[in-house]
């Protein structure tokens, strides 16, 4: 609990104040009378980028005619993100959880595949040589290109 947010203001700061820095409300960190946020719990997903398949974790703050301000993490509070309403969510564990877990395997195959490249990649042989500004000689087990241009 490093970081807590005031439930009046929204200020964000660091635990073990008796006041909130910012509204000068007498923080109370237990029981039902509790002013002060501990825990970011999400109440939404949103998707914050176009192009991407990125579904972020979040809280809604306020409601707007045609956007929310949301919270993705505690820091937040104070300076929301504002979102179009089309492109939120409602909070779907199950459902994060499988996104989430197909764009770490997506990530994961992409991987192997540049891996798979990179060997290919230093096994290529340069076509000039560079100390001599000439044309490697081709090696016995490659075949031979021969170009002919001809005027017509």
């Amino acid at each position: 609990m490093s970081e807590i947010v005031c439930a009046s203001c929204h200020a964000c700061f660091s635990n073990g104040a008796s006041a909130c820095p910012s509204c000068q409300t007498a923080l109370i960190y237990t029981g039902d009378d509790a002013n002060v946020i501990t825990t970011f719990e999400p109440n939404c997903l949103v998707h914050r980028m176009r192009g991407s398949d990125r579904l972020e974790p979040a809280v809604l703050l306020k409601e707007g005619r045609t956007n929310v301000k949301v919270a993705t993490r505690l820091a937040e509070y104070a300076r929301p993100l504002t979102v179009p309403k089309s492109e939120t969510y409602t909070f779907t564990p199950d459902l994060l959880a499988h996104i989430q877990a197909l764009r770490n395997e997506r990530t994961a195959a992409v991987h192997r595949y540049d891996a798979r490249i990179a060997v290919y990649w230093q096994s290529l042989v340069p076509y000039y040589d560079y100390a001599t500004h000439e044309p490697h000689s081709a090696s016995p087990d490659m075949p031979s290109i021969s170009l002919t241009v001809t005027n017509e």
